[in-house]
């Protein structure tokens, strides 16, 4: 009896040791490989955000996973050098071509990496681009209520959106627009001045684009402020060689042109007059002059004669001020 337990003691105690000793040899996988599941080599896709995933190896520990940018052969930037134990890894991505490599380690060593190349197609991917907007352009005046924006095509768009805000504050959204334009109309009241902002987005299942810089353009249903007559003053004698000259109400304001009126006497209301067409100096002055004799080249005022004046304004988009005052005059030698 005595002699069973020994042999049952020695075979318990094998087994322990015959145990222990697997627990502790390694398997060589030095000549084994990494089975890759995702991405496939070579894959080009939209999809900025990448999962990395692999078979398990028998006998591995752990795997190092590596990706560079634009190749192994050639490195311009060291992404990821990273060991982990899981046979899963999600990395975000900047549109271009990369190389990425894995291999598995154990305490006895580590296969060969397996190498494989992904390209993050930048043509769909809108998080590094913005859309290029064409009309209006900055500081636009408008006369029209009904504006059409338009911008340039981006590829792998799905669709725009467009963001308008007035100058009171407001925001107007429009989504879902499948073209490269679109016709808003404004509710801007006659004789009201009113700015605006805009910018426009592009769309796709999985990217959008960076905010582009709001454009300003302005409304202008406003008349401009009627000009103040400087020379000749009112019943006043002139010479042939002195200028009509009047000030505008402020240097900056939008004058295109002016309508220089000169009715003869006793016609005060200026019903037949004759029209001048005066364009406003580029300098932006605030006083303009003409002489008389170059009033029309049909009609030359006469010395000793008596004539009104007035001049009206219009501003860059047609709207028109209301008149000066009408100075009476005479022109003598």
């Amino acid at each position: 009896m005595k002699k069973i337990l020994n042999y049952a003691n020695l075979i318990l105690c094998l087994g322990l040791i015959v145990a222990c000793t697997k627990d502790f040899i390694l398997k060589d996988i030095k000549n084994e490989t990494v089975s890759i599941i995702a991405p496939a080599d070579n894959l080009s896709t939209p999809n900025n955000n990448i999962t990395f995933w692999w078979d398990e190896l028998d006998g591995a520990e752990k795997y190092n996973l590596q990706i560079v940018k634009p190749n192994f052969n050639s490195i311009s930037q060291l992404y990821v050098d990273t060991t982990i134990t899981k046979n899963k890894f999600s990395y975000t991505f900047t549109p271009g071509t990369y190389q990425w490599r894995i291999k598995a380690i154990n305490g006895g060593g580590s296969t060969v990496y397996t190498t494989r190349t992904l390209i993050i197609d930048t043509t769909s991917n809108l998080n590094l681009v913005s859309v290029a907007m064409i009309a209006p352009a900055s500081n636009t005046v408008l006369a029209n209520n009904n504006v059409i924006f338009s911008w340039n095509q981006l590829p792998a768009t799905t669709y725009y959106e467009l963001l308008i805000t007035s100058s009171t504050g407001s925001v107007t959204t429009v989504s879902n627009i499948p073209t490269t334009s679109y016709s808003y109309i404004f509710p801007v009241s006659s004789g009201v001045e009113e700015k605006f902002s805009w910018k426009v987005k592009a769309y796709n299942s999985f990217s959008q684009t960076q905010n582009n810089l709001p454009r300003s353009f302005r409304i202008d249903h406003k008349s401009p402020s009627f000009p103040s007559l400087a020379y000749p003053v009112n019943v006043t004698t002139v010479k042939d060689s002195g200028a009509f000259r009047w000030n505008y109400s402020g240097i900056f304001s939008d004058i295109k042109f002016d309508s220089l009126f000169i009715g003869t006497y006793p016609d005060s209301t200026l019903t037949n007059p004759i029209i001048i067409v005066v364009p406003r100096a580029a300098t932006n002055t605030s006083t303009f002059s003409i002489k008389p004799t170059l009033a029309s080249p049909t009609n030359t005022l006469t010395s000793s004669n008596y004539y009104w004046w007035k001049v009206k304004s219009i501003d860059s988009v047609g709207n028109v001020s209301a008149p000066s005052a009408v100075f009476k005059f005479k022109l003598m030698n």
